[in-house]
This record gives structure tokens, C-alpha cells and sequence, in this order.
């Protein structure tokens, strides 16, 4: 193609542009959300870290002969309209295991895999069903003891829970209790107390 045939082409261009209403920018231009398309993934958003409250969580310290569960003072999520902790984020928050800062000899025994497997449900009697994953179940003997009281007296600190049940796959769980019993019966944190760390520990 000529110099002056690639002149023409150009200029040719420029017109047909103009005749269409498109016209050139000097550079890029942010595009508002109306003109995105309707098939672009929004972009994902960071977890908003809201607000926190201080919430009793039950976790096992070896005393030397035998693991004993102890309280940890740890802050949890909440929604912005609540003034105390409530189930969901306090277990949520237990099932994550020993938050970091607290010291090597602080050990949970629930499953690392075990989960909520939906929201944990209070009842007008005070009586809250906690859901769980099958992965509960992985643990056995003292160790489940340790885990179930773990939950038990997370949930029973709660000021509105005067009861906990379990539920896994739908069923009801025969909760072991600290004395090594098995009990489909509301449970409270006095079922482990024989667990429970010595204040002078």
C-alpha cells in the first residue's frame, strides 16, 4: 500500500468514527458500574472485621497425670445490634481451636476438621441444639469427654443457655458426660465437672 493510499485509509477511518459518535480518549477512563456488563464477576470483598466481644471458651491443659478443661477469655464476632455473645460466633470461635495467643500447654481436643453444620438453635426453655459435622465422632474415650465438655460448658456460660444438645447427620448424639456416661438429655457444664481445672492449678 501507497503513503498516500494509507493517508486516505486513516483519514477515511477518522470519519467513520466520527459519523458513528465514537470518539477517542487521551487516556484511560473509569468505567462506572452502570456500563459494566452484565456477565463480569463483582469483585470479592475483604471480610469486614466488626466488632468483638469477650466470651468464655473450654479448652484441655495436661496437669502433669490428667488434661483438665480450662477457661480462655477470648474475643469473638458479633453482630453490631448485640450487647453479649451469642451461640453461633462463640462456637464457631471454639471449633477454630486455641486462638494464638494463648500459651503451648493450651490444647483442644475436638477434631480439627469438626464444624457447625448450621446454626446452633435456642429454644424458649433455654435449650440450644448445636448441629455438627460427622467428624465429631473421630475422637473417642477421654478425649471425647474433653471435647463434648469443651462445647457443653462453652455454650452453658452464654448467659440465655440453661442446656445443650447435639446433633449430627440429623440425629441426636448420646453426649458423653465427664463422668463417662452417655446422655441424650439436655447437658449443662456441671456434667463435667470432675473435669473441670482446679482453681489452684
Amino acid at each position: 500500500m501507497s503513503r498516500t493510499q494509507s493517508l486516505l485509509l486513516a483519514a477515511l477511518t477518522a470519519v467513520t468514527m466520527s459519523a458513528c459518535g465514537i470518539r477517542a480518549d487521551d487516556g484511560p477512563r473509569e468505567i462506572t458500574q452502570d456500563q459494566q456488563p452484565d456477565d463480569v464477576e463483582p469483585e470479592a470483598q475483604l471480610p469486614n472485621d466488626g466488632p468483638t466481644l469477650l466470651a468464655d471458651l473450654y479448652f484441655a491443659r495436661f496437669d502433669g497425670s490428667r488434661n483438665n478443661l480450662v477457661t480462655v477469655e477470648h474475643e469473638v464476632p458479633t453482630g453490631s445490634s448485640s450487647s453479649t455473645p451469642t451461640p453461633g460466633p462463640v462456637l464457631e470461635s471454639l471449633l477454630a481451636g486455641v486462638p494464638d495467643d494463648e500459651g503451648g500447654d493450651i490444647v483442644t481436643k475436638i477434631p480439627a476438621d469438626s464444624r457447625l453444620d448450621g446454626q446452633p438453635v435456642l429454644d424458649d426453655a433455654g435449650v440450644l441444639t448445636i448441629y455438627l459435622t460427622p467428624t465429631v465422632s473421630d475422637v473417642q474415650g477421654d478425649g471425647a469427654r474433653l471435647a463434648y465438655g469443651q462445647m457443653v460448658c462453652t455454650a452453658d456460660a452464654l448467659d440465655q443457655v440453661e442446656g445443650v444438645l447435639f446433633v449430627v447427620d440429623d440425629q441426636p448424639v448420646q453426649a458423653p458426660t465427664g463422668a463417662g456416661e452417655t446422655s441424650s438429655a439436655p447437658l449443662t457444664c456441671d456434667s463435667y465437672t470432675n473435669l473441670l481445672e482446679s482453681p489452684n492449678s
